[in-house]
Formats: structure tokens, C-alpha cells, sequence
């Protein structure tokens, strides 16, 4: 090699390293990758911007976006890398040309002295004529000029339904507060087409950050970050970095075959380790619950020190469910700690005195518990069935296993999960995921130089802080690498719309209420399809379980809810009105009212979850009111049809034989009532009433 091409390299890789210290193994893993790379060219005036970078100061009277000036452009043959800069900001971002997409590596720093807030925008440019944005699964928006197109959620800090004990008259504990800038986008992906030609943009679900995906025409795919910097996070002093993907798809099926290429990117994070695929069931002894068999139970959710009966023998729940099929999942709920108090009005200084709190907790939350915006606990007063008094106080906790001393992952590791693992348990089972404490914000400074991922802010406040989250992700992170060492699972209950946890999970659901449409509406259960690709999703009924539709004949509450589910793929079950109490599975008589329909529709879920769905079906019904799911392929292939209108129908629906791979004719049965469908010329003709479901099956 010349010196020429000497330098070349070694100021290529210096580019990268702008600091060693800045690239932790969480975060850019593309170092080796470009250090392999044979160097062709290298242009430090290239003036041709595939990419340009812009940032907003929080907290800084200018209240507009700045631009930062393209500096240097390195090129290879496999790899862009582009510096950008000004006296505040350095952003440097790699572009790594994959086979079909673009693997876009980015991180920031902060020149300035002490700490930053600041909303981090990359804009890939676009154009052409005829734009359109994909909303969700179904919709298509023509986009005008002028006009930003997004799907977000509000993201804030969980106001304390019953109260907060660190909030008084001169100041309050930060509840309300936006996270970043209050928005955070509904999915991990965008996508959109242009002069019909699919352009998407997706973020790394292994890297939790506020982020918003979004494009305007004429613009661009845009990604906004709402980072914090401070000289404080040791692993990447003054910094903070990001990962995306751009791709293209096939704009005929939408986002969903976006979501098909956006699988493939990260298939890591959708990887699929369930064998076992069934029902839910929640604390009860299995055995204690007469002809079990029936339910389809796959996942007991309990504790290492809770007890089953086997042949009059009292015996460990884990043990006894060894030989039945039914994998046990170790309780656990390490965001916060919980403890009883005998009365609602407690001041905070009680409160947190040695004499409330006791000394097993104490140690630990020395070092553990987050603080709010004041410098005080994150402190909220629940409502809790599950404690004799009826009441608790919920101190939130930062669960990072990196923070040195006594802390709150040793205590649960130590305490919960380390027993159930000595018993062979089959996984860990986090509990309330997105809860309370999911969005609070850790102003606690000293927190600061363990966290793994880039801090943020709130605009309210406009301080760095740890986006709790973030802690609750390396536990979830360092635990389930723990167990698929061990080849065990991981399970989560509480799934909102955060896409996040679901790269660790194996599975994962969440508890309904049977009126609240928003549990398990459309734009709920799309997200949870999606998000979990072909992982198996698991529902429990609370509240509305005792409503007339479960109780009295013919339980038509059963094959409402059911048939639902069944549409997705999705396993429905029951626990408590509260969550706690005159639970589902010990009551005789609603267990047996639900066996007829666990029987019949629970074998079906099984069948056509464990053949996989798939995000594009290749198949399309002449009714809007029709839903068309399909799971499997060519030599094992199944549609789930739900008519969500209010009517009954008579559908046809068309199958694209060739993208199916279906060589010859087919026939096709309904699997719920075991009859023949009507097939000709490759169309399947249908009756379907309203708000149900029909499962059919090609052969």
C-alpha cells in the first residue's frame, strides 16, 4: 500500500473513532465492518448531500432549527462516511451498503461546555411527483406539499392515578411531563412510495431511544432524536449515537411489505424461539384446575415458592409442571418496589425515613431508586388488591445491573430469579412493563456514567435525564441473554405500543379491560401483529369478565373475544377483575362455562400461529369491511377472514396463486364450523357474519 493510501485509512478510521470511548459495543457495531473495507477514493470538497443534519437547542432562546455544514465526506466502495459540524455540534454518520438496504450509523457531540438538550433531525433527501404516506396496516395518504406526515403517540411521565407523596405546594415531582418533546412514533418504521417505488426508514428496536420517523414531500424521510448530552455518561462522554435503516420494498401491499424487508434487517430482534404455543394462565396451580388438558395452556406465569398438588403430593409449581407440557415463568416486577402502608396520608419524610422503609429495601434503594426533577424519590401512592392494607407507596427504581454497590437488579436476580433457575424453571416473566415508571425521567446524576443508551430531556425541564425505559431495557436485555444461554425464554406482560422490549422478548401480551376499545381495537392489536412478527401474543381478560357476556347463556362474550384474537393469531385467556383477586381459574363455574369455547377455538389459534403470519397476504376481499390476515405459506397455508362491519356479508375473496406459490387449483375449508368453501377460477366465495371471524385452510 502507498503512503498516499496509508494516510487515507488512517484518516478514515480516526473519522470513525472521533473518540474511542464514544463507540460502546451497544452502540455502533460497524467499526470492524469499514476497517475491512479496501479504500477506493476519498473526497474531502464532495459537495453532493445524500443526507443533511439539523438540530434544535432545548432551552436556548433560538427556537429554530440550525443546520450543520457538511465538513469531509469519505468514500468506499461499501461505505459513505460524512462529517458534520459547527463551534457547538459534531454529528458524524456512516452509510453501510448492505445488499438491499443501507445500515445509517450516526453520532453526536457536544463541543460546548457541560451539558446539551437537543432534538437531533436527519433528513434523507427525496423527490419526485406522487408521494404517499402508509398509515398502519390499511390506509394509504396521497401527501401535498407543505404537510408533515407522522403517526405518533403523546409521551409523557405517568400522572400517579391515586396521588404522589413527593409533590407539595411549592413544587411537584415532574408528573405530566413531556419526555423529550412529548412525541414518539407509533411504529419503528416509516414508509412511503414515490412515483411508485417504496422508500423506507426504520430504527434499530435494540437501541431504545425518543425518536420520530416522518416525511414531507419534496424533503425527504426524516428522523428526529430527542437527545441529552453530559460529561457525565462515562461510555460516551458528551455523546450520543443513533441506528437506522433505509430500504426499499414493493409499495403494491404498503407498510406491510415494508414490514417484510424491515423483519429480514433485523432478525435478530424478531427471532422466533417459542416451540410451545397456547394459552396464558396466570398464578393458579395448573393441576388444580379439572381437566386442564382442555384449555391449551402453554405459559404459567408464578413464583419459584408457590406449590401445586401431584397424586396428594404438595409439591413446587415448577416441578409439577415439568411434565405437561406447560413451560413456568418466574414472576418478577423490578421497575419499582412496593410496600404497604396502613393509611394513604403519609408525608415524604415519613415516608422515606428509616423507619418505613425496611432495611432489605433500604440498601438497595440507596443506590437504586431514581429521582425526580427536585432531587426527591419517585414516589406514588397506589391502589393495591394485592396487599392486605389496600394501600402502597411505589418508589420507582433504576434497575440498571451496572450501578455499583447493593442494587435493585442484584436484589430481584438474588431474590427471584436465581432460586426459580436452581428449580430449572423454563423462563422469567416480567410483569407491568409499561406501567407507571416506564416513562419517568432519572435526574439522579451520579446514575448517569453506568447507562449503556443516550440520555434525554424533557422541554418542560430542559435537563438531561435517564428516560427510564432505557434502565428497564438493560435488565430485560442482560437477563434475557442469561436464559437463551441456558436455551430458557423470556416473557413480558404490560405491552403498550412501545416497540422496544420486544427485541428481547420471546413472548409477550398484555391484560384487557372488555370496555376499552383502545385495549383491542384495530390500531392496538395491528401494532402488537406487527411488532411481534411471528412470536406468539398472549391476552388476559380483567376487567369485564364478570359482565353478563361471560356469565349468563349462551356466553356470547366468548366468541366475541375469542374470534377477535383468533383473527390475529392472538391467544386469548382470563385473570381478575383487579388483577388480583376471585381470579378466573379458581372459579369452577366460569371455568366451565369457558371450556366449550377454549376447545374449539384454542387448537385453531395453535395451528395457524405456529405456521407464522405473514405481513403480506397476496389476497383481497371486494368488501372494505373484510379483514384478511394470512399465516404460513404454499404447503401450509391458512387466512384468517373477519368482517368488521356491522352487517352480514356474502365475500369473494382473490388469491394470488402465483405469489403464494400455489401450482395447481386449490380447495379451501372452514376450520371453526368444518366446512367446504366454495372455490372458482381461484376465488373463494364467502359468508361471513358480522363481527366474526373464519378460518380457512388451502389445500
Amino acid at each position: 500500500m502507498s503512503k498516499k493510501h496509508f494516510l487515507i485509512v488512517k484518516i478514515l478510521i480516526l473519522g470513525f473513532m472521533l473518540s474511542n470511548n464514544a463507540l460502546n459495543a451497544k452502540s455502533l457495531k460497524h467499526l470492524d465492518d469499514v476497517k475491512k473495507l479496501s479504500l477506493k477514493k476519498s473526497h474531502e470538497d464532495f459537495t453532493e448531500e445524500s443526507i443533511r443534519v439539523e438540530y434544535l437547542e432545548v432551552g436556548k432562546d433560538n427556537s429554530k432549527y440550525i443546520r450543520l455544514t457538511q465538513q469531509k465526506v469519505f468514500m468506499t466502495e461499501q461505505s459513505k462516511i460524512t462529517n458534520f459540524s459547527n463551534e457547538s455540534y459534531r454529528v458524524v454518520i456512516s452509510e453501510i451498503f448492505r445488499d438491499d438496504y443501507t445500515e445509517v450509523n450516526g453520532e453526536l457531540e457536544y463541543l460546548g461546555e457541560g451539558s446539551s438538550c437537543v432534538t437531533l433531525r436527519i433528513i434523507f433527501p427525496l423527490s419526485g411527483e406522487k408521494w404517499i404516506w402508509y398509515r398502519g396496516f390499511q390506509d394509504a395518504e396521497v401527501m401535498n406539499k407543505d404537510s408533515v406526515y407522522l403517526d405518533v403517540k403523546d409521551i409523557s411521565t405517568i400522572l400517579p392515578p391515586d396521588g404522589a407523596f413527593n409533590i407539595n405546594k411549592s413544587s411537584n415531582g415532574g408528573y405530566g411531563d413531556p419526555v423529550g418533546q412529548g412525541l414518539m412514533s407509533f411504529y419503528p418504521l416509516a414508509a412511503i412510495s414515490i412515483n411508485n417505488k417504496g422508500e423506507g426508514l426504520g430504527v434499530d428496536m435494540a437501541l431504545p431511544l425518543i425518536y420520530r420517523l416522518s416525511a414531507e414531500k419534496n424533503k425527504g424521510l426524516i428522523a428526529e432524536f430527542d437527545f441529552a448530552t453530559s460529561p457525565l455518561t462515562d461510555k460516551f462522554t458528551n455523546r450520543a449515537f443513533f441506528k437506522l435503516s433505509r430500504f426499499n420494498f414493493k409499495p403494491d401491499w404498503g407498510l406491510r411489505a415494508a414490514l417484510k424487508t424491515y423483519y429480514a434487517i433485523y432478525s435478530e430482534s424478531f427471532k422466533k424461539r417459542v416451540v410451545n404455543e397456547g394459552v396464558w394462565l396466570p398464578f393458579t396451580p395448573l393441576r388444580s384446575i379439572k381437566n386442564w388438558e382442555d384449555f391449551g395452556f402453554s405459559y404459567h406465569e408464578l413464583s419459584w415458592s408457590s406449590f401445586d398438588e401431584k397424586d396428594g403430593e404438595k409439591i413446587p409449581s415448577i416441578t409439577s409442571d415439568k411434565d405437561t407440557g406447560v413451560l413456568s415463568f418466574q414472576y418478577t416486577e423490578p421497575w419499582d418496589v412496593q410496600l404497604p402502608i396502613l393509611t394513604k396520608e403519609i408525608d415524604y419524610d415519613t415516608l422515606v425515613s428509616n423507619t418505613l422503609i425496611p432495611k432489605e429495601h433500604k440498601n438497595y434503594l440507596d443506590n437504586s431508586a431514581t429521582f425526580d426533577k427536585n432531587g426527591l424519590l419517585q414516589t406514588r401512592r397506589l391502589e393495591t388488591p394485592w396487599f392486605n392494607s389496600g394501600w402502597a407507596v411505589s418508589i420507582t427504581t433504576n434497575c440498571d445491573p451496572d450501578l455499583e454497590g447493593v442494587n435493585r437488579y442484584q436484589y430481584v436476580k438474588q431474590t427471584e430469579i436465581t432460586p426459580a433457575i436452581k428449580m430449572n424453571v423454563d423462563g422469567v416473566y416480567f410483569d407491568s412493563m409499561e406501567w407507571n415508571w416506564h416513562h419517568d425521567l432519572n435526574y439522579r446524576k451520579e446514575h448517569f456514567k453506568y447507562t449503556d443508551y443516550p440520555l434525554s430531556f424533557s422541554k418542560n425541564v430542559k435537563r438531561p435525564a435517564i428516560w427510564n425505559f432505557t434502565s428497564e431495557f438493560e435488565l430485560m436485555k442482560k437477563i434475557a441473554e442469561e436464559m437463551h444461554s441456558q436455551g430458557k425464554l423470556v416473557m413480558g406482560n404490560g405491552h403498550g405500543w412501545n416497540p422496544f422490549a420486544a427485541s428481547n422478548l420471546d413472548l409477550f401480551g398484555a391484560e384487557l379491560s372488555w370496555y376499552s376499545t383502545g385495549d383491542h381495537g384495530t390500531e392496538a392489536l395491528d401494532f402488537k401483529r406487527a411488532i411481534s412478527f411471528q412470536k406468539p401474543i398472549v391476552f388476559l381478560l380483567n376487567e369485564g369478565l364478570n359482565d353478563k357476556a361471560f356469565t349468563d347463556f349462551p356466553f356470547k362474550g366468548y366468541e366475541i373475544y375469542f374470534e377477535k384474537l383468533l383473527a390475529y393469531g392472538f391467544f386469548p385467556s382470563f385473570f381478575s377483575t383487579d388483577a388480583s383477586s376471585d381470579p378466573y381459574w379458581m372459579d369452577d363455574k366460569k371455568v366451565e362455562n369457558g371450556r366449550p369455547f377454549f376447545k374449539k377455538y384454542i387448537p385453531i389459534i395453535k395451528q395457524i400461529s405456529g405456521a407464522g403470519w405473514e405481513p403480506v397476504t397476496h389476497a383481497v376481499s371486494n368488501l372494505e369491511s373484510i379483514r384478511i390476515e394470512r399465516f404460513g405459506t404454499a404447503n401450509n397455508l391458512y387466512f384468517t377472514i373477519r368482517n368488521n362491519g356491522n352487517i352480514d356479508e356474502k365475500c369473494s375473496i382473490i388469491l394470488n396463486q402465483s405469489e403464494l406459490e400455489i401450482v395447481d387449483g386449490f380447495s379451501a375449508l372452514e376450520l371453526i364450523n368444518n366446512q367446504e368453501i366454495t372455490v372458482k377460477n381461484n376465488v373463494l366465495f364467502i359468508d361471513i357474519p358480522a363481527n366474526r371471524t373464519q378460518v380457512i385452510k388451502i389445500d
